[in-house]
């Protein structure tokens, strides 16, 4: 036998143990370092996806909280304008009212409001309705002067009574108005009713 060959064998199987267990130390480190890699990267995964979890739980409170605020809205424009319509359609009644109950409500107004010297301001809808005839009849009932502006008032029905001390808006439109701010809770709550 060649004696380099014995010297190779003899080395070979004198190391062989030791070779055998670096191998087997070398595969043992490799498989901690790749299970720890496992578990850290399964970890990192894990609070990833509990991140998104958590995004997604604040993204879907949030969207639920603007589409509350957003309904909200809709159903108080909704009742704005069931309210305003409402309004709208009360002043249209008051406005076409037949001549003489309208009269009647016009006289009631001068004879509460009306003070001796008084302008009766009328609107442009009244002007062949509430005649200088009518003011005169009215004053004389109440022992007062009554006199009919050549101007017309730029709203909706209903007097304004210019006074020597103070003027006394009587239209229909403030007359609502008082009602609406004194009544439109009320109201909207008889118009949407929750059942």
């Amino acid at each position: 036998m060649n004696s380099s060959k014995v010297i190779l064998d003899k080395i070979i199987s004198d190391n062989s143990a030791i070779i055998s267990d670096n191998i087997k130390r070398a595969e043992d480190t490799a498989n901690d370092i790749i299970a720890k890699a496992e578990q850290d990267a399964a970890l990192r995964v894990s609070e990833f996806e509990s991140g998104l979890k958590a995004n997604y739980d604040e993204v879907i409170r949030r969207a639920t909280v603007v589409a509350g605020l957003d309904a909200k809205k809709i159903l108080m424009n909704a009742k704005s304008c069931a309210i305003d319509n409402l309004f709208e359609k009360a002043l249209n009644q008051l406005a076409n009212m037949d001549k003489k109950k309208y009269l009647a409500i016009i006289e009631s107004l001068l004879k509460k409001y009306a003070e001796d010297g008084d302008t009766v301001i009328i609107s442009e809808m009244d002007k062949n309705r509430i005649t200088q005839k009518f003011i005169d009849d009215v004053a004389k009932k109440l022992a007062i002067k009554l006199t009919l502006s050549k101007e017309l008032g730029n709203f909706n029905g209903g007097v304004v009574l210019a006074g020597k001390n103070s003027d006394k808006n009587l239209s229909f439109d403030m007359e609502l108005l008082g009602i609406r701010e004194e009544y439109e809770t009320q109201i909207a709550n008889m118009l949407f009713e929750e059942k």
